[in-house]
């Protein structure tokens, strides 16, 4: 992935365990721990997406007036 891709808040960084199983068998390669976690991914149609993984929340209001905002990575 290109390192020209810099997601500027909620990062996901190369210590996170969410990248580490990611890029689950190998390691992924950092110059250091706080670097943004890259992505690539190849799909069998020969389709690709590459990118920075971001973590955010998205509040829900439910019927009942409850809220819950669940941290999503993407």
């Amino acid at each position: 992935p290109s390192h020209s891709l810099q997601a500027k808040q909620n990062i996901v960084t190369c210590k996170d365990t969410l990248c580490g199983s990611l890029h689950w068998p190998g390691n992924h390669p950092c110059e250091t721990p706080d670097e943004q976690c890259d992505y690539e991914v190849q799909y069998a149609d020969h389709g690709s997406s590459m990118g920075v993984l971001v973590k955010d929340s998205f509040p829900l209001r439910f019927i009942n007036g409850s809220i819950v905002g669940p941290r999503l990575t993407f």
